[in-house]
């Protein structure tokens, strides 16, 4: 039986073979990005900030908190990047978003799963909503498609409907941190079903890519006035300060 999966899996390759989701390219069998690709993807770990999770250049400790957090302290608990956002990083979340291939949700869930934290007692997983328009035209939520990925392989709660996005936003693209607060402004709200049930929980939230982080800061917002003690948000590729693409670029993420 298991000599006969073999074969047919060998066989599925052959006339589907694995393709790099950065490049597109055939892959060796097992093997998610191209060694082209994958060595020009920029992996993202300690040591960083406590607050927002910047890479530092040496280790600080971890207790220690970036010049922006410690003068602006963040609404969330942190930030878990899979890779630093850049050309190559976006395609992943393109082919997901916009190319329908949701088979990339498992493989960007592969690459955070490192980053949950030890303590997992009260955690849920949810991801940021999309507004019924999207849902119907797109017909998935890839950031949800991504947290039912982590929460299958890390057997943590996943909770899909926690917050829900009452007012489509306008397209953010160019426009800088202060018009992407403004935009994302009283677009979310937490489902009436959970309304006191979030007391005291912690919650990871779910985005595939964080730009300048207005759209994961409004949920962030509203999460913990719901009630949670404490929200990290997880994303395949963060913009990083200082690498131009925090102020908005010309590949469009809109939600």
């Amino acid at each position: 039986m298991a000599k006969g999966r073999h074969i047919f899996h060998r066989m599925l390759n052959w006339v589907l073979p694995e393709r790099c989701p950065c490049c597109g390219t055939i892959t060796a069998a097992g093997g998610s990005f191209c060694v082209f690709c994958w060595q020009k993807l920029e992996f993202l770990g300690p040591p960083w900030c406590r607050g927002c999770a910047t890479p530092f250049e040496f280790d600080r400790g971890a207790d220690a908190y970036c010049a922006v957090c410690i003068a602006n302290p963040p609404r969330h608990d942190g930030i878990r990047a899979a890779v630093k956002y850049d050309d190559l990083s976006a395609q992943v979340a393109l082919r997901l978003k916009y190319g329908g291939k949701i088979g990339l949700a498992r493989v960007i869930a592969q690459h955070m799963l490192r980053h949950l934290p030890e303590e997992q007692e009260q955690l849920i997983i949810s991801p940021v909503p999309l507004h019924w328009t999207r849902i119907w035209s797109r017909s998935f939520n890839q950031s949800a498609l991504i947290g039912k990925q982590l929460a299958d392989m890390s057997g943590l709660a996943f909770v899909p409907d926690i917050l829900v996005r009452h007012k489509r936003t306008p397209s953010m693209r160019g426009l800088d941190h202060k018009r992407r607060r403004e935009a994302v402004a009283s677009a979310f709200a937490v489902h009436p079903k959970y309304k006191g049930a979030l007391k005291g929980r912690s919650i990871i939230l779910i985005d595939d890519v964080l730009t300048t982080g207005a759209t994961s800061d409004g949920c962030v917002a509203v999460l913990k006035r719901g009630g949670a003690d404490w929200v990290q948000i997880f994303c395949w590729a963060r913009a990083l300060r200082g690498d131009g693409t925090q102020a908005g670029t010309t590949i469009s993420f809109d939600a």
